[in-house]
């Protein structure tokens, strides 16, 4: 989504509290590049904890698209936020706090790390006032991170590792037979390129 070219990475998180930590990770994330103190400070666009907490936000459709329309109820549409796998056992409001406090901690950390080191916030007005066509002048190397899995339990992580290096060793083997030569070369079940385009056999077996 963010570099261009780049091919998509569907990275595994096989917990439930991995996924949470995203979560918490995109929300911090213009506080972590020290652009605002609060992630709620941000001027582009987030969904804050407090909007979070009330499980849905009114929205705004684009008069745009919307103008000649008489019916008032076309020009709002309720957003549905639905927590991540494994929180659905909580409430709204239970949630809300949850992730509160948990984003509360990661900004507290890197508030009192960014002190330490002398470092100042850039601030909303200042965000306001860059280019919004600016990209980093740091060069881009193609690739050069394609993480298949994310987890802080090293178990689940290993596990997941395994299963992936079970599909990949066979679908490798396959795919060189073909190159090959031999059209008939079975391929793991999970392969969607090559049995889209090459129509090739799977193998429930592998």
């Amino acid at each position: 989504m963010w570099e261009g070219g780049a091919r998509p990475n569907y990275c595994v998180l096989p917990e439930s509290g991995d996924m949470f930590d995203k979560v918490v990770y995109t929300l911090t994330n213009p506080v972590k590049a020290g652009l605002v103190s609060q992630h709620h400070l941000w001027p582009g666009a987030i969904s804050s904890v407090a909007q979070i907490a009330k499980g849905s936000i009114p929205t705004k459709r684009p008069m745009k698209f919307f103008a000649r329309t008489d019916d008032p109820t076309l020009l709002t549409r309720e957003l549905i936020l639905t927590p991540v796998p494994g929180a659905e056992v909580m409430g709204a409001e239970d949630y809300g706090r949850y992730l509160a406090q948990r984003v509360a901690d990661t900004e507290a950390a890197i508030a009192e790390d960014r002190e330490a080191n002398g470092q100042k916030w850039l601030g909303r007005k200042e965000c306001l006032k860059i280019n919004p066509f600016d990209a980093p002048t740091t060069k881009w190397t193609p690739f050069s991170r394609n993480p298949k899995v994310s987890s802080k339990h090293e178990e689940a992580r290993n596990a997941w590792i395994l299963r992936l290096k079970r599909f990949s060793v066979p679908y490798d083997g396959a795919k060189k037979e073909f190159r090959a030569g031999n059209r008939d070369t079975p391929f793991p079940p999970g392969t969607f390129a090559m049995r889209v385009y090459w129509a090739v056999a799977i193998d429930p077996q592998l």
